[in-house]
Formats: C-alpha cells, structure tokens, sequence
C-alpha cells in the first residue's frame, strides 16, 4: 500500500473511473459535520465518525491504518473458491490489505452504509485502483433489497465453497444495525442459491419434462397476464396450508364473493373438507407427488387453475375447470414470437409466493395471508388439519437447521431454513412494493415485518363488506381469449428434434477423438494430440456457434445437472490446482459429451411426445 497524503486532488479522476465501472457520476450529499479526516501518526489519512451516542469513533486505526488493514487480512483465510464479504468501506485501506493478500480468485464484496463517508474517501484518497478491479465489487448505501439483489449476482454456488465475513470494528460499532440486516440477507443469499442448485439437479429432469408435455396445452389457454390490474383495488386472500389454518379456516366462506381466495395446491384439501371453493388454484410444483398429494381426485367446483409451465403435466391433463397458464422457461425462446407471453409471478420456493406476486400484478389491495405460518405450531406441527402433512410434527429442538424467530403473538417461535427463506422473500417483496396494504391474518405463526396484523374477523369486517363477482372477470378473460395458430410450433419443434439428433451426433464424435487423444498422449504421439485437439475444439465450437444445437444443448444439460454441474466445479478447481494432468482433463471431457449425448436422447425424446399431443390438436381443431 502506498502512502498518501490527504487533498491529493483525486475527487475527478475517482468519480470518472466509479462512474466508468458503476454507471454512477457522484452522490449529492450535506455537509458531513459528523465526519472528520485527519492524519493518522505516521502521515497518512484516516477517518472518525460520531456514532448515534454522540461519541467519536475511529474507522481506521489512528496511528496506522495500514498496519490495522495487514492484520485483519491476515486473519482471513486465503484459500481460492471463498467469497470475501466487507463491511465498511471507509477510506479503502483494509481492501487493498485483502486485494493484496488474496488469491485473485477470491472475489471481493464491499458494502459501504454511508454515502457520506464514501463521498469525503473520494476526495481524500486516489482509489482508482481498487474502483477500477474487476475482483472487487463494492455497493454503497443502506439498501438491503439492493444488496440482495447484487450479491444474488455474484455468489456462484459452482465456483465458492463458502462466505467469509469481514470488516473494520468501527463499522460494526457505528452502523450495527444495518450490519445485522447485512449478514442475515447475505446468509439468506447464500440459501437461496444453494437451495436453487440442489432444486436443479433434484427437479430439473422434471422442469424440463413437463415444460415439454405442457406446451400443448400452454398455448392454448390464456395466461396469467390478462387477469393483472382486473381486481386493482380489491380484497385478495392467500390461504397457505400452515397450521393456525385451523383457527379460522371457517371465516373464510365469509369471504366467498367478497374478496377473492388464492389457495395453494397444499390447502385443497383441507378447503375442500369445509366446503369452501377458492377462486384461483396455483401450481408450480413439477413433481408427480403434488399431483398425488394435492390435486389427484380433489374436487374443486368452480375454481380456476393457475399453472406454471412446469407444474406437472397430469394436473392441467385432469383439471375440468378453467386454466390460465404463466412461467417463461427457457424452452419458449425456441418459438420466438409464435407464442404469446403469458405473464409471470414470482417465488422464493413457494407456490405462496406466486399466489401473493399474482395478486399484486392483479392490482388487489389490501392482500391477506392466512395459514402463512412459515414456522411450526406450538405442538410442533408443520401443516393444518386436512392436509396431507397433517401428522407432520416436529419435536426436536434448535440446531443449524432449526431456529426461533419473532412471531406474531409477540414472543419467539421455531422455524427451519426453508421457512425462513419463504419469510425473507415475503419481507423483501414488501420492503420493494412497500404502496399496498399487506395483511396477516394467519392468526399465529412467524412475523413477516412490513405487514399488518389482524384477525381474518377483523378483515372481514373492515374489508370485505361489498360484494364483487371475480368469477365474472374469469368469464371475460377466457371468452376473449383466441387461441394461436399450431403449425408454426409444430414446425419449430420438428426442427429442434432435427437439432437434437445433430447434438447426438456430434457429441458421439468428440467422444471418439477423445478416446483417441488419451492413447495418443499416453503414447506421446505429438501430431495425433494436436490432431484430435483441433477435431474436439471444433465440435465445440461448432456446438456453441450453432444457436439452435446450443439451444437444445442448454435444455439437455437439465437432465444431468448433477454430473454436469461435478465437470464444471472441477474444471474450475483445476485452474488453481498444481496436480492436475491431461487425463483428468480427458475424462471430464469424456462425461462431459457423454452427459450432454444422455441429456439429450432424454430431450428428443419428449420432443416426439410433444409433436403427437400438437398433431393431435391440430387434428382435433379441423
């Protein structure tokens, strides 16, 4: 680190190079009179700022900063495939001990709280080098949504093992609050991908099967988007299957023409045994269980189903009602403009989710939960009475997976990762859309922060006291519906299965040359290495060049994302590992083709299943 002076006239040439890397020109900010630079013992600047006692405290040491910022690098362990969290910014000393000290494939996080603090580091130190570092990332001000979203960008479950947290005492003595938000968003961050990644190898054959056998039927039905901003200003409620579901689920044919009902797949059940029909249906579960469980010989009169093009293909096959689809898989960018878009809901893993995100795009206000414990009851039970997890218990007590958290009634009640996953995405999305009224009605359960709660009583009463006929919008929306013509999609889907067999044939190929080149390195055959070298990069790249085999090649990864996902992480390792040798590399490559010829076979075949349920209802319009 280099010693500087203050006033070095660096303001210019650091905004230009934030505004280069951060799009972002300058901060308009008061005068800092809570903030002071000024020497530190041995020349160099460092920085104090008054806490909220009144109390002036040093951010970086003051008689060497840079000797404080070694030290705490040092503490941190340098291995490559960690994520390097810092609170506090300040000056930048302890960033440039970190950027020194560690691996450069250990990407730097910085979250600076203090606009104005980072304002007067601008002017006092040139930090063109660490603004200008493609290693670091730094965020500065005291937005939790934004910070989510930002470190959702960075954190790669594949390439790091783990999240290591840092930052200068004073940051965490000044700014304590919000370094508490901090690392439970970052933790959470760091679920969410890892419950996303185990999601993908566990369900992505699924994802993909059904987004396949649901197409047919997906584009023939309206979508979700043509009911958005239809209830603008009217009560919804969003009736999860959490145990307190059993202190007021019979209020709820109270509220039957009086504010719409969004159930989940999971509270059918127990709905259906009370006699009370929900207006809308969601599902996005892929998996044959939820059929079973949930949907399989319910009967849901009137109500609508709102499916997801990956919800399992035998709930929309069987459904009798009405049907609006939603989801933007990947798949869809296949057929270009041939199929309209049908419009999205949101989820942090629940079908809750959806529910909720449906109602705000609906324009309904206020929004009401209930059943939304997103905890375990006192008893220890996970699900209301009625529902297929009704004889779930839960009677063990804390541990890394098992937690308490506020909860409504005031005191502290235990929940689990996953819950606490659902919970932060409610508390997120209401921090975000903070302009409607959101209501917890579940009567017990955990705290989501941003809501207001009440009794469904109460609700009832101050709410839903005028009478409104959803199931005549239903009506409209579905008779204006047209469906789209067939033929161009059939035809799409007949060229990617043409792709699909190109893929095979390719990937075989590479195989063989890979076979090839193992014998000819391990006999030292330095032509026959480069030939078959040269032969696999070219089907690489003819792979990846070639927009349509890639397309396919990008849904057939789904089918062996667990394998796939092995190659590329030690691919990775590989780059900073000093054992690795050309047979390690050849055999990866070797799974690599043949996962990608396996993935694929799997894709063409649904392929062939999907142009027999088109060609049947091409048949079926003539």
């Amino acid at each position: 680190m280099q010693m500087q002076k203050m006033g070095t006239g660096c303001e210019t040439v650091n905004w230009t190079a934030f505004k280069e890397r951060y799009g972002i020109e300058s901060f308009i900010i008061e005068k800092p009179d809570r903030i002071e630079v000024i020497d530190s013992r041995i020349g160099v600047p460092t920085v104090r700022v008054m806490s909220p006692n009144g109390k002036w405290v040093f951010l970086h040491s003051s008689v060497d900063p840079m000797k404080e910022a070694r030290k705490i690098a040092e503490g941190i362990s340098i291995e490559p495939g960690k994520v390097i969290a810092v609170y506090g910014f300040a000056l930048g000393y302890l960033v440039e001990a970190l950027l020194e000290k560690l691996d450069e494939r250990n990407p730097i996080f910085i979250i600076e709280p203090d606009r104005e603090l980072f304002y007067i580091a601008m002017k006092t130190r040139d930090l063109r080098h660490l603004i200008e570092s493609e290693r670091i990332y730094l965020l500065v001000g005291d937005s939790i949504q934004v910070m989510h979203d930002r470190f959702m960008v960075i954190y790669d479950p594949v390439k790091h093992n783990e999240l290591v947290m840092t930052g200068l005492q004073g940051h965490q003595t000044v700014y304590a609050d919000f370094r508490h938000q901090v690392m439970k968003s970052m933790k959470a961050v760091v679920n969410i991908k890892l419950l996303n990644l185990v999601t993908l190898i566990k369900m992505g054959p699924d994802f993909v099967s059904n987004t396949l056998l649901n197409l047919a039927q997906y584009c023939a039905q309206p979508g979700i988007a043509s009911l958005f901003e239809r209830l603008a200003g009217k009560p919804v409620i969003i009736v999860a299957a959490g145990p307190s579901l059993n202190k007021n689920i019979q209020l709820l044919k109270k509220a039957k023409g009086k504010a719409a009902i969004f159930a989940v797949g999971t509270a059918l059940k127990a709905l259906n045994k009370c006699g009370i029909e929900p207006d809308l249906v969601f599902s996005i579960d892929p998996q044959l269980l939820n059929y079973e469980k949930h949907f399989k010989g319910v009967d849901m009169g009137g109500a609508s189903l709102v499916a997801e093009i990956q919800s399992h293909h035998m709930i929309l096959e069987n459904f009798q009602g009405t049907v609006f689809v939603s989801g933007s898989m990947g798949i869809l960018k296949w057929f270009g403009d041939s199929i309209e878009s049908k419009g999205t809901t949101q989820s942090g893993g629940s079908v809750a989710h959806n529910a909720f995100t449906a109602a705000y795009q609906m324009g309904a206000n206020p929004i009401i939960l209930v059943g939304q414990d997103l905890a375990y009851a006192r008893d220890g039970h996970s699900h209301a009475s009625g529902t297929n997890y009704e004889n779930n218990i839960y009677s063990g007590g804390e541990n890394l997976d098992y937690f308490h958290v506020k909860a409504n009634d005031g005191g502290q009640i235990l929940t689990d990762r996953s819950f606490f996953q659902f919970l932060n995405f409610f508390q997120l999305w209401i921090e975000k859309y903070p302009e409607r009224e959101y209501i917890n009605a579940t009567e017990g359960g955990a705290y989501i922060q941003g809501t207001k709660l009440m009794t469904l009583q109460e609700v009832l009463d101050q709410y839903c006291q005028e009478a409104f006929d959803i199931q005549e919008i239903i009506k409209e929306v579905q008779e204006a519906f047209t469906v789209p013509p067939m033929e161009p999609i059939l035809k799409r889907l007949k060229r990617c299965l043409q792709d699909t067999n190109r893929a095979i044939t390719e990937a075989n190929t590479a195989l063989k040359h890979l076979t090839q080149l193992e014998k000819a390195c391990t006999n030292r055959q330095e032509k026959k290495m480069q030939q078959h070298l040269k032969a696999v990069d070219k089907i690489y790249k003819r792979l990846d060049k070639d927009q349509h085999i890639r397309e396919v090649g990008e849904v057939a990864q789904w089918f062996v994302h667990r394998e796939i996902n092995g190659v590329f992480a030690r691919t990775y390792e590989a780059g900073y590992s000093t054992n690795d040798d050309y047979s390690n590399a050849i055999a990866d490559y070797s799974l690599y083709y043949k996962n990608i010829i396996d993935g694929s076979k799997a894709v063409r075949d649904l392929l062939q299943r999907c142009i027999e349920k088109f060609r049947s209802g091409v048949e079926d319009d003539k």
